[in-house]
């Protein structure tokens, strides 16, 4: 049985992953149509907050922020390559691949290219501090919802 930790670290990394999404639209391209890329990216992060950082959360402080990095890498990642089958699919209707190899490849070109947009020093400092602030918050609930729960 999951405890309550795990959608509250889903609630944090899905509005965690929103506002990220809005910080990086500037990035990828200031005219670009992203259309629902920040709600694609928040119900990403907070599937990922319930499945691998709510799970994890409470070892030790420096193990709980841990965790959230980790978690927001992961959010990233896996933003990038849902985006990158949208890609490749637009790109294959529109007749750019000849045949399914130049597809895998211009998937992983199409990954690598989200990513490396995002390498911007101001951009990773967000990330950074949001991951410590999401860490310490969900760590200090936990250890007090794990008081209540042994003070029975």
């Amino acid at each position: 049985m999951f405890t309550l930790i795990r959608p509250i670290a889903a609630i944090l990394l899905g509005v965690f992953g929103y506002f990220a999404a809005k910080g990086y639209e500037p990035l990828f391209d200031p005219l670009a149509r992203m259309g629902a890329f920040a709600v694609w990216t928040a119900g990403i992060s907070a599937l990922i907050g319930w499945l691998f950082v709510g799970g994890r959360i409470g070892r030790a402080l420096w193990f709980s922020i841990y965790i959230v990095a980790q978690g927001i890498v992961l959010s990233a990642l896996v933003t990038a390559m849902v985006m990158g089958v949208r890609e490749v699919f637009i790109l294959g209707f529109r007749r750019r691949y000849g045949e399914v190899m130049d597809a895998l490849t211009g998937y992983i070109d199409i990954i690598i290219g989200w990513l490396k947009k995002a390498l911007v020093q101001e951009y990773l400092i967000f990330l950074g501090a949001g991951a410590v602030v999401i860490g310490i918050v969900l760590h200090v609930i936990w250890r007090m919802m794990e008081r209540r729960r042994n003070a029975r």
